[in-house]
């Protein structure tokens, strides 16, 4: 890698696969690995990158990290594929990242890939996670970055006041974020390490964010609780009638079990999001400690902008608890008012077999 034209200072022992010369522009992609094979991956990336007109790939796919230069319309750009490394979200997505440097401070053609590819029509698959990150050599106006984003921009200060991290991000159709970062003043003295550090840490909040993301769509798919609700509103209905039949006494004690048992289930499972979830939390406000990250006056914040799927992760969480302990309580009611009413049931056939006994021995 001494030769690299972008990342000669990149240490494959470290496994750290960001730049750290500037200016630099990056598009990096991320796939999941519960959803996605490593084989699965990597002849995902050679097709991308074919569609890219990048052509002299070296694919290794015996490699856990594969990185090389190659061309792109006649521009020097770096590949990097990684299938393991030592970042915090490697253990859950596999990345594919293309460095360029970009030849105008105008919003480089890199930045658009995820727009020119049409990944159905393509048969690729499709990222979990997706971003655009520009870092400039020299402080840029607000305008310049508002025209780069193309949208609202959210920002805050990094290491204390010497960088500006703006962006912005959005959930759907995939987690994705467009981010801008500058030096603060032209008398800024960088040190190497931190340029790369924020581009790492920068993939690491954008990973964390995707794996909220995941949990969130998992709860909105996940309509158990509802099901279990509804399952018990129909032994209510059957449970209120006069004179249920005698067979199905034992069928409805088994159904209230088998649904309790559902819900204990559940509750687990919701325990271990839940526990998922803090864990994640933590991992992201180290990170925002390691930058020290302040906010940035007349602009709206970028970490908070991040940490919005927390929220919503959390609130569906505690709705679908809220729904387990309403339906636990509903299978606690039936189950002693099934029995009661069996009870009354087999005194009322008691009563009846005594008065059929005694109108016998009468006659």
């Amino acid at each position: 890698m001494s030769t690299s034209l972008l990342l000669h200072a990149l240490s494959l022992n470290d496994r750290i696969l960001e730049p750290n010369q500037l200016p630099v522009s990056g598009h990096v992609w991320g796939y999941d690995k519960e959803h996605t094979s490593r084989e699965e991956f990597v002849g995902n990336c050679i097709s991308m990158l074919s569609l890219l007109h990048i052509q002299d790939a070296e694919i290794n796919w015996d490699d856990d990290i594969m990185a090389f230069d190659v061309t792109r319309k006649g521009q020097p750009a770096t590949v990097i594929i990684s299938l393991q490394d030592d970042s915090l979200t490697s253990d859950y997505f596999y990345f594919l990242g293309i460095w360029i440097r970009p030849q105008s401070a105008a919003q480089s053609e890199l930045e658009l890939m995820s727009d020119l590819i049409s990944w159905q029509e393509e048969d690729l698959l499709q990222p979990a996670m997706s971003y655009s990150v520009r870092f400039a050599a020299e402080p840029l106006q607000l305008s310049e970055i508002r025209k780069m984003i193309g949208g609202e921009v959210f920002a805050q200060r990094l290491y204390g006041d010497g960088l500006y991290l703006c962006g912005m991000t959005e959930a759907y159709p995939i987690p994705s974020g467009k981010f801008v970062i500058c030096p603060a003043s032209h008398m800024q003295n960088f040190v190497r390490h931190e340029i790369r550090h924020a581009l790492y840490s920068l993939r690491n909040l954008m990973g964390l964010m995707s794996s909220v993301m995941n949990i969130y769509d998992s709860m909105a798919e996940n309509s158990t609780a509802t099901e279990l609700c509804q399952q018990l509103l129909e032994i209510m209905a059957v449970v209120e009638r006069e004179s249920p039949e005698p067979l199905q006494w034992d069928q409805l004690v088994r159904r209230n079990g088998a649904i309790a048992l559902r819900i204990a289930s559940q509750g687990n499972q919701s325990r271990k999001l839940q526990a998922r979830l803090k864990g994640i939390r933590r991992l992201f406000d180290v990170i925002l400690a390691e930058l020290d990250v302040h906010e940035m006056q007349g602009l709206p914040s970028l970490a908070n902008r991040m940490l919005t799927p927390f929220d919503h992760v959390q609130d569906t969480i505690d709705e679908f608890e809220e729904m387990l302990m309403q339906a636990e309580k509903q299978t606690q009611i039936l189950q002693p008012l099934m029995h009661s009413r069996m009870l009354a049931g087999q005194q009322i056939l008691l009563e009846k077999l005594m008065q059929t006994v005694l109108s016998d021995q009468s006659e």
